[in-house]
């Protein structure tokens, strides 16, 4: 990759990659503290791992997320962003496999 991020919404987010990363680090904040609130009334039907796989895992998801774009924002390798984006993705799929178990 040059240092030329290019045209387009991608070079867009780029160029502007603090204010893009640090707004979805909040938003995703936001987020992830609404869901700690928010319980679906499937975790009251259940117990164990399987709630708290419910009641946890989504906004883990989110905070996971927010480190992402956190990460994004500072610049950080791109091998750190994907892992902790990849595994925002890994407690979103526990979450749906615990709600539809």
């Amino acid at each position: 990759m040059t240092g030329d991020p290019g045209g387009g919404l991608r070079g867009m987010i780029v160029r502007h990659r603090v204010a893009f990363g640090l707004l979805l680090a909040l938003a995703s904040s936001a987020f992830a503290v609404l869901w700690l609130f928010v319980v679906p009334a499937r975790a009251d039907e259940t117990t164990g791992v399987q709630s708290a796989a419910i009641r946890h895992a989504h906004p883990a998801c989110w905070m996971l997320l927010a480190a992402a774009s956190a990460l994004f924002a500072t610049r950080a390798p791109r091998r750190a962003v994907d892992a902790v984006a990849w595994s925002a993705l890994v407690a979103y799929a526990v979450f749906v496999v615990a709600t539809l178990a």
